[in-house]
């Protein structure tokens, strides 16, 4: 597992923020509800696990054991697609 400094964190929230929001692979309850997208799991510093994540509305970062918790993985999606004759 990567150790990010204080910097390396702030950098890796604003390069999350500007990405585009969509292929979610998470839904998050009970703290947050919504998709959301896995991005990195990182050591800070202080010796926690990070997780680093895309939101509809921004980037958020949860510690490691509250993801673990609250994040649910997505089922994919099938998508059925009709023949034209």
């Amino acid at each position: 597992m990567r150790q990010l400094t204080y910097n390396e964190c702030m950098a890796l929230l604003d390069s999350i923020r500007s990405s585009v929001p969509g292929s979610w692979t998470h839904d998050l309850q009970v703290i947050a509800i919504g998709p959301v997208r896995f991005v990195d799991r990182v050591q800070i510093p202080s010796g926690h696990e990070v997780v680093y994540f895309r939101m509809p509305d921004g980037a958020g970062a949860w510690p490691g054991a509250n993801w673990d918790r609250f994040a649910v993985v997505r089922a994919p999606r099938q998508v059925e697609q009709m023949t034209l004759f």
